[in-house]
């Protein structure tokens, strides 16, 4: 009995180092604090406090090993935030760089997988391209507010599509009701 223990103990002990040597592979941040990539940035500047707080949510997930792994449903955010806000935080993400959409979720009740991505770098480095980002984020948050149709899903997806590429040659604009307020050309005493 007691060399099957000395050698469980052994097989224990091997196994506890291989871990440890695996935790030292991982990817750490860098002193002096663990920090989520990319603070400070003129991405991170167009970002909503929101959308910094879901991101936060994103690198608690995050343990090293699992950069391009990442779920995050409204489901597990469902008591802090509503659903059309989620989503528009988490566009905001994709859009400045900070998330890339590695499969779309949706059916067979499958989440949606993102990955952390660096492309906020490049993308503050033109402030052009983050100008274009903001506008077209501020088009999907007005057409989630009206009434829905095929044409303003379609219209949305085309958007969403300029987001992950903003590079991509404008969209014509959308019709849009006289009465309706264009979020582009108001000036901050306006309301």
């Amino acid at each position: 009995m007691e060399l099957g223990s000395r050698t469980s103990r052994k097989k224990q002990k091997h196994e506890n180092a291989r871990l440890r040597a695996h935790e030292r592979r991982a990817y750490k941040t860098k002193r002096p604090f663990s920090c989520i990539e990319g603070i400070g940035t003129p991405a991170w500047e167009k970002l909503d406090i929101g959308a910094r707080g879901l991101l936060t949510e994103f690198y608690k997930k995050f343990n090293g090993y699992n950069r391009d792994n990442l779920s995050l449903t409204f489901r597990e955010v469902k008591g802090r935030i509503a659903s059309l806000v989620f989503q528009r935080f988490k566009w905001q993400l994709i859009g400045y760089g900070f998330l890339e959409v590695k499969r779309l979720g949706r059916l067979e009740r499958n989440c949606s997988i993102y990955g952390l991505s660096s492309r906020w770098d490049h993308l503050s480095k033109h402030p052009d391209l983050l100008d274009r980002i903001e506008s077209l984020v501020q088009e999907i948050d007005y057409l989630l507010r009206q009434p829905g149709s095929a044409a303003k899903r379609e219209r949305i997806a085309a958007l969403r599509r300029r987001v992950l590429d903003p590079a991509l040659p404008p969209l014509p604009p959308a019709e849009r009701p006289a009465d309706a307020i264009d979020v582009n050309r108001l000036s901050p005493g306006d309301e």
